[in-house]
């Protein structure tokens, strides 16, 4: 595998473009924290949740001033194109029992050159859940990560200095483009502190790194324990919390002030599961009813959130969209493909909605933008022979891109928004009902609230 950790040209200057595509165009948002935790020279893991296949990976590509390394199931490494690919990310493979017995001793090979990366200062990232899955909430700790952090200490006598920095990674979607993301960087822990359980009992102190990884990546994350109330915890999320941020006079300007606002809703449903289960069911009830209205009628929250929609209001949103017609034409002729064709490989291929965002992002801007956008300015350059000309078309593609699909959503919310007029003006029982279980959940938070403060 060669030295893989050594500092890459390719890597750094290919990061301009990935950081720019992936933290501006590709999300909508991003914001982070705690980087101030840590320094860029020291040795260091980090150890995040795993939620989003690829995509967690470049949260660190993206946010990071180092060239991390990472470690990866086998599997993936199979094919030629993508090992390269992921040999570029500084990736290596890691084996598991799945891949057959006789795979996983190639992993000391692996562990070895972690050691070497972290003993030359250099950052590590392992992901100590294993694999992603879709449900936000910490799952157990494997002990491959606790094993390679006291093997290299143990190497340098444990004066290395070595830290683990517990990472929470929230995305508002999995799988849909312009999505929000916080990445929570958390406080450090000092593999040399554990020094003396290690040398009494490795496996002791296996288990106590992954518990004080647990206990501090926690506060980073989002995380619901509670299988029976899942859904409904996720939904309160956005039902309550605006109102929840008025009662408590948090500005919600930044992600991280919406992120602390359902912190602390998930953390008042956890203590009032016991002393108020009653409401806590009936809450239950309403959301997962409220849900399948809004599932049945294909409207989301906000539509129901925002009514009513006054005559002035529509039209001057229509007068909007009309306006910014001929804009939305130009921008689909030189995009549509470089959106329409990822959007569809990565939903009809994949069933993971995990891979889903991983294959669309890297299909679209690493790949087809590139090729297809310098192909493009080509062709309008033979046409034209106009440097002024080819130089507007191109400048103009990618904000052509973000446009539409902005339009896109503007769309659908101004069409939602119709619906709902003519259903409430025919007194459809399906709406009544949906504005009125919204009131009632509110409601019983606000008595949940009140009740907590007693």
């Amino acid at each position: 595998m060669g030295k893989i950790y050594r500092h890459s040209y390719r890597y750094h200057y290919g990061r301009y473009w990935v950081r720019f595509s992936f933290k501006k165009i590709f999300y909508r948002r991003f914001e982070v924290r705690g980087k101030d935790r840590f320094k860029w020279n020291e040795p260091l893991i980090f150890a995040p949740n795993h939620q989003n296949s690829l995509m967690d990976a470049l949260v660190f590509v993206t946010t990071l001033r180092q060239q991390p390394v990472f470690l990866s199931r086998a599997d993936i490494f199979v094919n030629p194109f993508i090992r390269s690919l992921l040999r570029l990310l500084k990736m290596m493979p890691v084996w598991r029992i799945r891949d057959g017995f006789r795979s996983v001793p190639q992993n000391d090979q692996t562990f070895a050159k972690c050691a070497e990366v972290l003993m030359d200062r250099k950052t590590l990232i392992l992901f100590p859940e294993g694999n992603h899955d879709n449900k936000r909430r910490i799952r157990p700790f494997k002990k491959g990560m606790a094993r390679i952090a006291f093997a290299t200490e143990d190497k340098c006598d444990f004066k290395l200095g070595l830290k683990i920095i517990p990472v929470g990674i929230d995305y508002s979607s999995y799988d849909k483009v312009r999505a929000r993301v916080t990445v929570s960087y958390g406080e450090p822990i000092l593999i040399a502190d554990l020094e003396p359980l290690y040398r009494q009992d490795p496996q002791r102190a296996y288990r106590k790194l992954n518990q004080m990884i647990t206990e501090r990546i926690r506060p980073h994350m989002i995380d619901i324990p509670w299988t029976d109330i899942y859904d409904t915890v996720m939904s309160l999320r956005t039902i309550f919390g605006k109102r929840y941020r008025e009662l408590r006079r948090l500005p919600g300007k930044t992600l991280f002030n919406r992120f602390d606002a359902d912190k602390e809703i998930i953390d008042l449903i956890g203590r009032m599961r016991d002393k108020k289960p009653e409401i806590i069911r009936e809450i239950n009830e309403k959301t997962t009813r409220y849900n399948d209205l809004l599932k049945k009628l294909n409207f989301r929250d906000h539509v129901i959130e925002q009514a009513p929609y006054g005559f002035s209001r529509l039209f001057r949103e229509t007068i909007l969209l009309i306006l910014g017609f001929p804009l939305m034409v130009i921008g689909f002729v030189s995009n549509f493909h470089l959106i329409k064709f990822p959007d569809y490989v990565s939903r009809h291929l994949f069933k993971d909605p995990q891979f889903k965002s991983t294959v669309a992002y890297v299909l679209s801007f690493p790949i087809m933008f590139p090729l297809f956008y310098a192909l493009q300015t080509l062709i309008v350059w033979l046409i034209f022979k106009s440097v002024l000309i080819t130089l507007l078309y191109a400048v103009t593609l990618l904000p052509g891109a973000v446009f539409i699909l902005h339009y896109y959503f503007w769309f659908k919310k101004l069409r939602a928004r119709f619906k709902f007029n003519r259903l409430m003006k025919k007194r459809d029982p399906r709406v009544l009902e949906l504005v009125s279980l919204r009131k009632e959940i509110i409601q019983r938070m606000e008595e949940l609230l009140n009740a907590d403060r007693i």
